[in-house]
């Protein structure tokens, strides 16, 4: 029986990837797991694992060449078995590529002609969107009634955008990392120029916290910050989830984000669900993924989009800073550095640790009570 192999969903807004290199050559023999290719994100470099054993039977797209997910870009089998006509993937394709043909570059745009005239409907929001950031409107398919174009089809023709390179170096190319940055660039502009952020900030005793830090050697104060996220949010959904068609879709899971210096620039790994997971679990997995993220080979887990993100700022003597919201998330929490402080104690003033811990939020999704009550609460949380 054949089995496909297909570029797997990375995150809500990455529309293509590049294909680096092939690990593995047609007909060679692969067991289930092993690495076959290596594709590339904003993020990090990925390899795709073989679901079940057997020959290399066919590659279907070349190194160096631009893929959307879900499209199918080998067939694994045994030697007699039948290859397809043309690759047919599980999960729908906007793009697929014909076993005779090489992929295409998915960011090439197709340009209307005068004997294919399209009537262009879309919102003025996006309208003026388009215009700031130079979209051709012949290239957007419009996802709202009757082929509207609305806005969030605009930020994704953005991000295609940052998709524009035929072809790079690895992991450690230069080119590489510029494109990283012009990734990133693109998604901070977009973001700031799109989202109505405000910011609410809230001061934690972190007496309590270190004594847990202490009692759990090689635990980090940001494994302890997880914890407390993960016991915070279920209570205030509302700040887990997305922001899309001028519509909040809460997510019933909680995949935390966390900000990580690279040599490529900030990425931001996702933890699985945390729900109910405990310190030593989640200390694990973000030691795991802080690692990978610092290689730049984050696993295919580690690259879906996070519902809600923390950055820490760490050892230092920053107060308090304000994050820019990674759309289409509509919260991310910023910790200062932990320092003393003078606190209130039981109406006496003492000396403790103490850390800044501000909100910021999409206020199209979350007002100001329902970011006052989350702080409440984690602060409560943290305090013990």
């Amino acid at each position: 029986m054949i089995t496909e192999v297909v570029v797997p969903v990375m995150d809500q807004t990455t529309e293509t990837v590049l294909l680096t290199r092939w690990l593995k050559r047609e007909g060679d023999v692969v067991a289930a797991g092993d690495a076959l290719c290596e594709i590339e994100t904003e993020k990090a470099t990925v390899e795709i694992e073989a679901s079940a054993p057997g020959i290399l039977r066919k590659q279907l797209a070349e190194a160096g060449t631009q893929i959307a997910p879900r499209t199918v870009v080998a067939y694994i089998g045994r030697e007699d078995d039948p290859l397809p006509r043309s690759p047919v993937s599980k999960s729908t394709s906007t793009r697929q590529t014909e076993p005779s043909s090489p992929a295409v570059p998915a960011a090439a745009p197709q340009t209307a002609t005068p004997s294919q005239p399209r009537e262009i409907r879309i919102s003025p929001r996006a309208r003026r969107l388009a215009e700031d950031n130079k979209i051709d409107l012949n290239t957007v398919d419009g996802s709202g009634p009757d082929g509207r174009i609305v806005e969030d089809d605009i930020k994704a023709a953005i991000q295609r955008a940052v998709y524009t390179s035929p072809k790079i170096g690895g992991p450690g190319d230069a080119a590489a990392t510029a494109r990283a940055a012009k990734a990133k660039a693109e998604r901070v502009s977009l973001s700031w120029r799109t989202i109505p952020h405000f910011h609410m900030s809230i001061t934690a005793n972190l007496s309590h916290l270190v004594s847990r830090k202490t009692a759990a050697p090689g635990t980090t104060y940001t494994d302890l910050f997880l914890v407390a996220l993960a016991q915070t949010l279920p209570a205030h959904p509302a700040l887990n989830g997305y922001w899309q068609n001028d519509t909040l879709q809460v997510v019933s899971e909680i995949r935390l984000g966390l900000v990580v210096q690279t040599e490529r620039g900030l990425v931001i790994p996702a933890l699985r669900d945390v729900r109910g997971r405990g310190l030593a679990d989640i200390a694990a997995e973000r030691e795991l993924v802080v690692k990978q993220a610092l290689a730049g080979t984050l696993g295919a887990a580690a690259m879906v989009e996070p519902t809600f993100t923390l950055t820490n700022v760490g050892p230092g003597h920053i107060d308090s800073f304000n994050a820019i919201i990674s759309p289409p998330q509509v919260a991310i929490l910023a910790v200062g550095s932990i320092m003393q402080r003078p606190v209130a104690v039981d109406g006496v003033m003492v000396i403790c640790p103490t850390a800044m811990f501000t909100l910021g939020v999409d206020h199209r999704a979350i007002d100001g009570r329902a970011a006052q009550a989350f702080l409440e609460q984690l602060k409560t949380t943290l305090e013990g």
